[in-house]
């Protein structure tokens, strides 16, 4: 057996049914553990201690992984309960609460079919189960097992290469920004120095956006804003992100109760004379950055962030609107919702259609928007 490591320190999630695939459960850690070193591997019987409670331990461990692998066996969409009533079908179902909290965090999630398992239609599954069918499986079996995990390991390394690099950006932009804000502060930190760039590796830029000064008008709104954000909760603060000076507002909610799924909400507000796409999207790309570098190791939920970036301009180019009312791009482990206020014309730009995340998200994010980001005039 591994050597135990934190729970919170996995990056790898593996999700079986110890009835039908324990076995090649296991399997799978040895050959991850060496590959990535046991502490970034989870898998319930190596990494819970004794006297550990198992649901917390799961919880955290899904809402902090980078990649979870779903093994899936021959009788994963058919094995019953004690009563005969089939265990997907039971919204506490460990298996099918590891799943859904990682497809909710837009978590990369890899099925693996054991030993000639197919997969399932969305027709078979609980409807918050459905997406796991659009993503693209592995086979494993014991006849090639070692061609099969070096497939899989290369697909590990590009997305934990992928996260690792994410992380670093956010990093160097929270530590311009200073610490998560406590309620009524006030905090301009000092922009990040520019990297230099390491032998053999490729260090990312960001294009800094230089806007005109905004008006009197932008700055009144933006104080009003300000209060509407303390008065439904929010902490609010003043940060400097590279894209500028923005106000932060910070909430946290558990929206999904019995799969104890907390969903941090930022609201990022700047004040521009001009607001165009490019410099929507250098604020989209910094705050969704500083919110995920906030929340990283939320402990006790399965953590989901959504961002709210919102120029607050006395007008907006044509390709701005356009930008803001186009569905939001795909951020990873991260709900991204951009806005523009237009105080020349009294409108708010943003996209009016479903969010990929599902209406719990949705409904919540549109009343916030509405509340915090009312038209103008």
């Amino acid at each position: 057996m591994a050597e135990s490591a934190a729970p919170s320190q996995g990056r790898v999630f593996i999700s079986y049914r110890r009835e039908e695939t324990a076995y090649p459960a296991g399997w799978l850690f040895d050959r991850l553990a060496d590959h990535f070193g046991g502490g970034q591997i989870f898998k319930d019987v190596d990494t819970i201690q004794l006297g550990d409670d198992f649901v917390q331990v799961i919880a955290r461990a899904v809402g902090s992984c980078d990649v979870l692998l779903a093994l899936i066996g021959d009788r994963w969409l058919t094995i019953t309960d004690a009563h005969g009533r089939r265990r997907l079908d039971d919204p506490d179902d460990f298996v099918r609460v590891e799943i859904e909290a990682a497809l909710t965090r837009n978590v990369r999630v890899i099925p693996i079919l054991i030993d000639g398992a197919k997969m399932p239609r969305a027709d078979e599954l609980p409807d918050s189960l459905a997406k796991l069918v659009r993503r693209h499986a592995l086979e494993l079996s014991p006849s090639r097992f070692a061609y099969d995990t070096r497939r899989l390991l290369k697909v590990l390394d590009t997305t934990l290469a992928e996260v690792r690099t994410a992380q670093d950006d956010a990093a160097a932009i929270l530590a311009s920004a200073g610490k998560a804000p406590d309620r009524g502060t006030t905090e301009v930190a000092k922009s990040p120095a520019r990297r230099k760039q390491t032998s053999g590796v490729r260090t990312p830029t960001t294009r800094q956006v230089t806007p005109a000064m905004p008006s009197g008008n932008a700055e009144e709104y933006l104080q009003g804003a300000a209060r509407r954000l303390q008065d439904d909760g929010d902490q609010v603060s003043r940060v400097q992100l590279l894209a500028g000076t923005a106000l932060v507002g910070y909430q946290s909610k558990v929206l999904v109760s019995w799969a104890a799924i907390k969903l941090h909400l930022f609201t990022v507000l700047r004040p521009t004379r001009v607001a165009t796409d490019a410099e929507l999207a250098a604020l989209s790309r910094d705050a969704v950055a500083y919110a995920k570098a906030a929340t990283k190791g939320a402990p006790g939920f399965q953590t989901g962030v959504a961002v709210i970036p919102a120029l607050i301009a006395d007008t907006v180019t044509d390709q701005a609107k356009a930008a803001a009312t186009a569905r939001p791009k795909k951020e990873f482990a991260a709900i991204l919702l951009p806005a523009i206020v237009d105080l020349s014309s009294g409108q708010t730009f943003t996209y009016q259609g479903r969010i990929l995340w599902g209406a719990v998200f949705t409904s919540w994010l549109r009343a916030r928007l509405s509340a915090t980001l009312p038209a103008s005039r």
